[in-house]
């Protein structure tokens, strides 16, 4: 597995180890090859190349005494420092993946923990004094990949791990400002096991994400992305062997590229995820090809990855893009300016044409709304005449409930002026005969008295 660096100026670089050559860099400009430049003799397979924001190679690598070197090339000087020293090989360091970001660089890798045994993926900051690895969480084991990517000015990892019975992929961010590593999302839970994942972000900023599921004997590819928060499952090919697929997007097609059995096939999707086309057996088929780091630094972007399928016999072949290269990622290629041509003119059309969907949609949408709203506005009207109506009636019936109390109410005081006068009436009655008693006793008095005399 080499890495290819890609320079402004359009030259690639490529980094790469043999045992016979050990660790060395080549440059290819045009259709020449410089000599390669070694830079470690006792290196090994375990390594990692990229280029940071000044352009500066940084290679850092595992060699045959189990320490991890930092190189890094300024002008035409190459700075060497021991990162970490394993000779015991206790940690069993490998799947070493580095990337520069703000002029930081940021390093991962998957490591023993020494007191479980368990694989971890570590995460270390290498800015002196050197950052205390951080174990960002366990993996299944080291067959299981991690896939990381930088989207400007951040950088996205994406993980497999097992909580009790469930595989989980876990999106992860790193935060520059405050240096640690934010959960984002997590995309999928499945009992069945997941194998592989790798992830891609568009100039749009939305996450395209494939992973490998093993279910009864056969290894299914799924896609989503999270255009509108993350879509379901989509299951667009599945086969009996084992596949490790890179996801790319070239002049703003998704790409699906993998070796399924020494065979290598490619799926395509024209509207970023939306629906892809039948699996095709690419043009180029060679024993030779192997996957391989890439890094886009060209100011233009048309090509988005960080994996391709390759080889590299004398110059650089990419399998997928070898015949669509039309940005000179070939260099001993010509750019096919006649296909540019062609797709240019189709996207321009089908643009136009998108134009003039989206606006009949767009009335469409109108219409639909505007019958909607002229609906509502009948209803509210014959609500209004209906409360319109029961208020009326509701006046009436109050215009007749005022009038029988205004009557009912003159005869309540009717009858209170009645009362008063029969109580005044009973009252005057009732002092003439309390008079009259009183007469009565005195006449009955007197002639009692004169009884008594007489006597």
């Amino acid at each position: 597995m080499a890495c290819f660096l890609t320079y402004p100026d359009s030259s690639l670089m490529m980094v790469n180890y043999s045992p016979r050559k050990g660790l060395y860099y080549q440059i290819f400009v045009d259709d020449q090859a410089s000599r390669p430049n070694l830079l470690v003799t006792n290196g090994s397979y375990e390594y990692t190349a990229f280029l940071d924001e000044k352009i500066n190679l940084h290679v850092i690598a595992k060699n045959d005494r189990n320490q991890i070197v930092h190189l890094q090339k300024l002008s035409n000087k190459i700075e060497k420092e021991t990162i970490l020293d394993d000779h015991t090989n206790e940690f069993n360091i490998s799947d070493i993946y580095g990337l520069s970001l703000k002029n930081q660089v940021h390093l991962l890798y998957y490591a023993n923990n020494p007191s479980t045994k368990n694989v971890e993926l570590i995460y270390q900051l290498l800015k002196k004094p050197f950052s205390t690895p951080i174990p960002l969480g366990e993996v299944t084991n080291r067959e299981v990949n991690f896939d990381c990517v930088k989207c400007e000015d951040k950088i996205l990892l994406s993980m497999i791990s097992k909580e009790d019975d469930n595989y989980i992929i876990n999106i992860k961010s790193f935060n520059p400002s405050e240096e640690n590593w934010i959960s984002l999302y997590t995309p999928e839970t499945s009992k069945f096991p997941i194998k592989y994942c790798k992830i891609l972000m568009d100039k749009s900023g939305t996450c395209h994400l494939i992973y490998i599921q093993e279910q009864y004997g056969q290894y299914q590819l799924i896609y989503k992305n999270n255009k509108k928060g993350w879509s379901n499952n989509h299951l667009i090919y599945s086969c009996g062997y084992p596949i490790k697929p890179v996801i790319l997007i070239y002049h703003d097609a998704l790409w699906i590229n993998w070796s399924e059995n020494g065979v290598f096939k490619s799926l395509l999707s024209t509207d970023m995820g939306n629906s892809f086309s039948e699996a095709i057996n690419n043009s180029i088929q060679d024993s030779s090809i192997s996957i391989h780091y890439y890094e886009n630094n060209q100011p233009d972007k048309n090509l988005i990855c960080n994996q391709l399928y390759g080889n590299i016999n004398y110059t650089p072949k990419f399998v997928l893009l070898h015949s669509l290269d039309m940005d000179g990622i070939h260099p001993q290629l010509k750019v096919n300016t006649e296909l540019k041509l062609y797709l240019d003119n189709i996207k321009n059309e089908l643009k136009i044409s998108v134009s003039k969907s989206k606006l009949e949609e767009e009335n469409f949408q109108l219409k639909n709304e505007l019958e909607k709203l002229t609906s509502m506005q009948m209803n509210i009207t014959n609500q209004y005449n209906e409360l319109a109506e029961l208020a009326k009636k509701i006046q009436e019936e109050g215009k007749k409930w005022r009038n029988l109390y205004k009557e009912a109410k003159s005869e309540i005081e009717f009858h209170k002026k009645r009362i008063k006068q029969l109580e005044k009436m009973l009252e005057t009655n009732t002092k003439i005969e309390n008079k009259n008693t009183d007469e009565s006793n005195y006449e009955n008095n007197n002639e009692n008295d004169n009884d008594k005399e007489e006597s």
